[in-house]
């Protein structure tokens, strides 16, 4: 028999409510300490501000047990996961260039708080999430408190995954479309074209993400070749662009961001390898979702009634 997990739902509960403070307190504190032009720091303060919306919604869910905060839990945790992952072998390419600015006899320390702040943040924090949410008995525990079919119930996991990731591309591309940068080709859009590019992107990848929740076949055809031209773009962008030039039209360039000399990452095999690992990883994901376009309709609230 399954045990009633009403109790630690509670308790992972309030675990994300407290995250959720966390990231409202990292915007009052970027706000009050910033040097920087606002619009310059608005997609960092818009993403916080996700986090803590999704933190909170999904703390008081949890302790009310609703299914949908479960489903959102557990979606959200694989990709924080996943991202956790990636981000951790990003901080192996970049730590040593970061390096330079700490003095050698706090270079110890500084590494070791570093890495494990990035693990706990990234890789335990949500896989702690994933093995709570993911349980059968907590799975149990909120169908059989909340009853009623919940917005998450009309859509595969793995596809409400893709279409999360997809909108929160888009609100962050619309928060950057006051002061956007953007490398292409070579070369560095910004003002009008990029505010244009920016925007039209972000209505793109919104329209596929409802789209892909509704799970029309013509939105996964979509998604696929979006996934090969961004593959060839992303290539030309680690192989063409100037990252300095990219820092100081942002308006964000000091001389700390020169003197850790980032545009040599982009020429370090080990960071085409891993955008390699990484665009082949989606891909492969994107094509073994396939099985839910096409053969079954989607459900309605008309149906769930």
């Amino acid at each position: 028999m399954l045990k009633d997990r009403s109790g630690a739902l509670v308790f992972f509960g309030i675990i994300h409510l407290i995250g959720g403070a966390i990231c409202l307190l990292i915007i009052l504190a970027t706000v009050a300490v910033s040097t920087v032009p606002q619009a310059s720091i608005a997609q960092n303060l818009l993403v916080y501000a996700v986090f803590a919306a999704y933190l909170f919604a999904v703390g008081i869910g949890s302790i009310r047990k609703r299914r949908w905060a479960r489903a959102l839990a557990l979606v959200v945790s694989w990709i924080w996961l996943i991202s956790g992952v990636i981000s951790g072998a990003m901080l192996i390419l970049v730590m040593p260039h970061i390096m330079v600015l700490v003095p050698p006899s706090a270079a110890r320390m500084v590494t070791v708080f570093v890495t494990a702040l990035v693990a706990l943040i990234y890789v335990i924090l949500p896989l702690v999430f994933i093995l709570f949410y993911g349980r059968r008995d907590v799975r149990a525990t909120v169908e059989t408190n909340d009853t009623q079919v919940r917005w998450t119930d009309r859509v595969p996991l793995p596809v409400l995954g893709v279409s999360l990731v997809l909108a929160f591309g888009a609100v962050v591309l619309i928060a950057n479309a006051a002061r956007p940068v953007i490398p292409l080709f070579g070369t560095v859009l910004s003002g009008a074209p990029a505010t244009l590019t920016a925007l039209a992107l972000a209505a793109l990848l919104a329209f596929v993400a409802v789209q892909l929740y509704r799970l029309k076949e013509s939105a996964w055809w979509t998604l696929v070749l979006l996934q090969l031209i961004g593959g060839v773009f992303a290539a030309l962008m680690l192989a063409r662009t100037d990252i300095n030039r990219v820092y100081e039209q942002m308006g964000v360039m000091t001389p700390q961001i020169r003197a850790m000399h980032l545009e040599q990452i982009f020429g370090n095999p080990l960071l085409w390898g891993l955008a390699a690992v990484a665009w082949i990883a989606y891909f492969a994901f994107l094509i073994w979702i396939r099985r839910y376009f096409g053969r079954f309709a989607p459900r309605t609230r008309a149906e769930d009634a």
